[in-house]
């Protein structure tokens, strides 16, 4: 029995909707929560023993605070109407959690309540693969770090695809890896080291795992 308390998957919902994340952040949780989901049913299918509930969990909140990393001109380029109450409840998200990175503010958002939770997340942030204490340790937050690695925007793309896509998209933004003098090309090898592991355990090429693989290849829920 697990001794730890975890939201439902409608519960998670209810809280990204309660935090007014954009609906394109919702889109890209959704994306990565499918790929991370049918990894960890085939590492259990290999006798692996993964939480399938807490991947999912943590996946579909990684970014609900993806807000605290953007300015005025990230949100400018948003594809939705923006309401008062969503610069509204975003201002308030960014003043309450000045300073913090996105990971950094979902721990201290959800470390209270679903404390385990609360950790799989801070594990995703690009470059605590470095960290021997930060990186992602337990399967569960090794496989929201790499799927949230294969997810481009809410699509599940090759992993080489969506690094170099990040990195460009990174030169150009405050604040980015680059610009923090972050050797990416470790953090990189690291990332293709990880999908090594991941797949070398559940014998298929990572190429063949698309979002319409996954699809055809559905093993019964959790």
């Amino acid at each position: 029995m697990k001794n730890y308390n975890l939201p439902t998957r409608n519960q998670c919902l209810a809280i990204l909707n309660e935090h007014c994340v954009p609906p394109h952040i919702v889109k890209h949780n959704m994306a990565v929560a499918k790929l991370a989901v049918f990894l960890a049913q085939k590492l259990n299918e290999k006798g692996l023993a993964v939480d399938v509930d807490l991947t999912e969990r943590a996946c579909l909140l990684h970014d609900i605070l993806r807000i605290c990393d953007l300015n005025d001109s990230d949100l400018s380029r948003f594809e939705q109407s923006l309401t008062a109450q969503d610069k509204a409840k975003w201002q308030h998200l960014k003043e309450k959690y000045t300073g913090l990175c996105h990971e950094q503010a979902a721990y201290e958002l959800l470390k209270d309540n679903f404390p385990l939770l609360a950790l799989t997340i801070r594990k995703h942030r690009y470059s605590a693969i470095l960290d021997q204490q930060e990186k992602p340790h337990t399967w569960e937050e090794k496989l929201l770090y790499y799927a949230d690695k294969r997810v481009m925007h809410d699509k599940i793309v090759p992993l080489k695809d969506r690094l170099e896509e990040a990195h460009e998209r990174n030169r150009h933004q405050p604040n980015s890896a680059a610009q923090n003098n972050i050797d990416t090309e470790k953090v990189d090898l690291l990332i293709f080291k990880l999908e090594e592991e991941i797949f070398d355990r559940i014998h298929l090429n990572p190429l063949d795992v698309t979002s319409e693989f996954i699809d055809r290849n559905k093993t019964s829920e959790a």
